[in-house]
């Protein structure tokens, strides 16, 4: 197809995936390398309550392999703190501290509270927050039901920033694609982050990507089901659903 699929889990250091995932015997600072070795990409959600130091990007980068991407999600400050407003000072820090993974630098997530709703108020917010950043790319995840409106796609297509794909129980979901990149988060198909995906529910999926592929030059699949493993069971059982594609 020509088209790069990139399927991975939001985070890879959990302490629960030991001897599901990670051996035993596998010490804590070479999960990242081994967690490399399955997969071509991580979401960093670490990030969103903390900004990682220089020492810890710069090892990020140095093992893993060439061609493996990090997406990032901004930090909370910008999004539900600052709500996009007089963040400059924030966004900088983070925008210097990212730059460092170089080339594998993914999308960056911008995920905000469901308290924050569309009006006129918060979309002049989002245009101002996004223009004039065209070096990088946005995923935009919102958790209240008012942003899934004909007019937000339209300004998301203008700025080239991708609706999140978010799917969960709790929030709503819209199948939208805005930019020249898709970006998927998979929560849980029940328990918000603790339910696992069926093989039929992950075929479904499969077959989006593939409509998506049609449209988008890059697709960011991402598991946030991280209890008990479900995320890497998930996403290596897709990887296999849409082996033609990776």
């Amino acid at each position: 197809m020509g088209k790069k699929l990139y399927i991975g889990t939001s985070g890879w250091s959990y302490s629960h995936w030991k001897e599901i995932f990670y051996p035993a015997t596998l010490p804590y600072e070479r999960r990242l390398e081994f967690y490399s070795k399955h997969f071509a990409t991580s979401e960093v959600n670490s990030s969103f309550y903390h900004l990682p130091q220089e020492k810890t990007i710069i090892n990020w980068y140095s093992c893993t392999p060439e061609g493996f991407i990090f997406s990032v999600k901004a930090p909370r400050s910008i999004t539900h703190l600052k709500r996009l407003s007089s963040a400059d000072e924030e966004w900088e820090k983070f925008k210097n501290r990212i730059d460092l993974l170089k080339e594998k630098l993914g999308p960056i997530l911008l995920q905000f509270p469901p308290s924050f709703k569309k009006n006129e108020e918060n979309l002049q917010k989002l245009i101002n927050f996004l223009r004039g950043k065209e070096k990088y790319r946005f995923a935009l995840e919102f958790r209240h039901k008012s942003w899934c409106d004909e007019e937000v796609y339209e300004i998301l297509k203008s700025l080239n920033a991708a609706w999140t794909i978010a799917d969960s129980s709790r929030y709503p979901k819209a199948k939208v694609v805005t930019a020249d990149f898709c970006y998927i988060r998979m929560h849980g198909p029940q328990s918000l982050y603790s339910s696992s995906y069926s093989d039929q529910q992950l075929k479904e999926l499969a077959d989006e990507i593939r409509q998506y592929a049609k449209v988008c030059n890059e697709i960011y699949v991402y598991f946030n089901n991280d209890v008990n493993g479900c995320a890497v069971k998930n996403a290596k059982t897709l990887m296999e659903f849409t082996s033609e594609i990776l």
